[in-house]
């Protein structure tokens, strides 16, 4: 049997670690004095101790670490348990992927110190348009997969860029009020798609210069100008995409140009 000192040496973790492991039914000392409290070690407690130095040099956490060790009979079960880790960090590479490169546009629009919404508020009379649409609840970024299904049902009878229609009052981050928009020539009649006129109106617009993360502060401009002139926003509220992603590339967000409508009472 090893001193926890000379197991300590043995297995290069050091004795607040084992104690740690100990507490946590890791690594388990073969005996402990039960007057001095000593712990001691036995030669399969080293190997046991090495997997487990290995599995936390590799990332596991200990939750995960007393899971393997108490439950891998063979090399096979602690595979599926490895692969298991590789599959959880290639999903954690691709999300922080997504982060790096929101975090480069920011600092890309920071460094330029521009104001994204450099545009005046216009008062429109939005003319009654016939329309096929698609209505769904969901996540905002789910309206792009809708527009390409209106287009390829519309064919040539497409007659304007796609919009969408916002039924709540607020931000949601699930489950908003959302319909996918496209004005057309003629009646479509497909499954799945809607074919109505939408009546026109008076209106406050915006026209949007920048990434659809900044919306908000375009927004913002036009509640204040409703306050300021005593108008009622009417929902839904309008989103018209002027110019975006392409239905197969993504373009530069930087570049993209955003039709806000607010139709209004009052």
């Amino acid at each position: 049997m090893l001193a926890i000192g000379e197991f300590s040496r043995v297995t290069r973790l050091s004795i607040k670690a084992l104690r740690l492991y100990h507490e946590k039914g890791i690594l388990v000392p073969g005996s402990v004095n039960l007057r001095s409290k000593y712990r001691y070690y036995g030669s399969r407690d080293v190997e046991r101790a090495l997997v487990v130095r290995r599995l936390r040099e590799l990332g596991f956490s200990l939750q995960e670490i007393k899971g393997i060790v108490g439950g891998c009979q063979d090399d096979a079960q602690l595979a599926e348990y490895v692969q298991k880790k590789i599959t959880e960090i290639g999903l954690a590479i691709r999300k922080y992927q997504g982060v790096q490169a929101d975090l480069r546009l920011f600092l890309a629009s920071i460094k330029e110190d521009k104001m994204i919404y450099k545009t005046n508020i216009e008062n429109e009379e939005i003319p009654e348009m016939l329309l096929s649409s698609i209505r769904f609840q969901g996540k905002y970024h789910e309206v792009g997969p809708k527009f390409a299904a209106l287009f390829k049902a519309a064919g040539g009878n497409a007659a304007g860029k796609p919009f969408s229609l916002y039924y709540d009052g607020e931000y949601k981050e699930e489950h908003a009020d959302i319909e996918a928009c496209l004005e057309v020539k003629k009646e479509i009649r497909k499954a799945g798609i809607s074919c109505r006129r939408l009546p026109g109106g008076k209106a406050l617009t915006l026209l949007h210069y920048g990434p659809y993360e900044e919306l908000g502060r375009s927004y913002q401009k036009l509640y204040e100008a409703c306050r300021e002139r005593n108008f009622e926003v009417v929902l839904p509220m309008r989103e018209q995409y002027l110019k975006g992603p392409g239905m197969i590339f993504r373009g530069n967000p930087k570049k993209y140009v955003t039709k806000l409508i607010f139709m209004v009472s009052g």
